[in-house]
C-alpha cells in the first residue's frame, strides 16, 4: 500500500515510557516515521516541528488526558487522524468524551489496552486511507 509521506508520520503521545518504545520499534519496522511525547506540551511542540498525519494517543494520563490533547492539535490541523488507545478506566466523564469524540470523528479509531500490535497497525491503515482522511 502507497501512502503519502504526511501519512507515514506518526505521533505517538502515552506517559508510558515502555508503551512509547514498543510502538516506536514496531512502527519504524512497518516504515513509519516516529515521534514520541510523554505528555501534552510536548505533543504540541513535536506535533508543529514533525507535523505527522497521524497521531496514536493514549487516553488516560497524569497531567493532561489525550481528548484534551488532540482536541489542540486538531485546532492546529483539522485535517489529523487519531487512534486512541484506552484501558477503559472506570470514569464515567472520560468515558462520554471518548465515545462523544469517536461520534463526531468518525474516522478516528479506539484501540482497546492491551492491544494487539496488528489490531493497531490496521487501525492506523484504516484512518490513513483516503477514503476517510480525505
Amino acid at each position: 500500500m502507497t501512502l503519502g509521506s504526511r501519512t507515514h508520520k506518526i505521533l505517538v503521545i502515552d506517559d508510558e515510557y515502555a508503551i512509547r518504545v514498543l510502538l516506536k520499534n514496531f512502527l519504524e519496522g512497518h516504515h513509519y516515521e516516529v515521534r514520541l511525547a510523554e505528555d501534552g506540551e510536548h505533543a504540541l511542540q513535536i506535533f508543529e516541528e514533525f507535523q505527522p498525519g497521524v497521531i496514536i494517543s493514549d487516553i488516560m494520563m497524569p497531567v493532561e488526558n489525550g481528548l484534551s490533547i488532540v482536541s489542540r492539535i486538531r485546532d492546529r490541523n483539522p485535517s489529523i487522524q487519531v487512534v486512541y488507545l484506552s484501558a477503559w478506566v472506570d470514569e464515567a466523564d472520560t468515558e462520554k468524551r471518548l465515545l462523544e469524540e469517536l461520534n463526531n470523528f468518525p474516522s478516528y479509531r479506539l484501540v482497546k489496552k492491551p492491544f494487539d500490535l496488528d489490531d493497531l497497525l490496521n487501525a492506523i491503515l484504516e484512518v490513513s486511507s483516503p477514503s476517510t482522511s480525505g
